[in-house]
């Protein structure tokens, strides 16, 4: 094993493509396709997340194009702000939610699972990696 990802990330990357596809495609109402991306697309996108690192580069690819299915379900214009696909229902906005979301939220049940992992060796080694990350971050600044 040589932690390439590359493969996994090619993977992710050409089902979200063929998904996105095939919801553009489809009959759905705009508000149907962003619920199927909420609820199915992004949740089957993010089930890798705890074990794959992913580069911020990744996730911004994956947010565009996610993005751009929304977009172009409402009809709206390619130059139409990012900001206004994510923000909230209820301040006018479509209410797309970011991938990054997903992504930082299975990161934090992970770790939080590592530290009270039945198993003292996967919560010792899961408690030293994280103290030492902090104190490399604290002597970095």
């Amino acid at each position: 094993m040589d932690l390439c990802w590359r493969h996994q990330h090619r993977r992710m990357a050409d089902n979200l493509i063929q998904k996105l596809k095939a919801l553009k495609c489809s009959f759905a109402t705009p508000r149907q396709t962003l619920a199927i991306i909420c609820i199915a697309i992004i949740p089957s996108l993010a089930y890798a997340f705890p074990v794959t690192p992913c580069a911020p580069a990744e996730l911004d690819k994956w947010d565009t194009l996610i993005g751009m299915t929304a977009k172009d379900k409402f009809g709206l214009w390619r130059s139409t702000p990012t900001a206004m696909v994510r923000e909230n229902i209820h301040t006018f906005g479509l209410g797309s939610t970011s991938i990054y979301v997903e992504h930082h939220r299975r990161l934090a049940v992970a770790l939080a699972g590592s530290l009270v992992d039945p198993s003292c060796r996967h919560k010792l080694v899961t408690s030293c990696l994280l103290s030492h990350q902090i104190n490399h971050m604290k002597n970095a600044l």
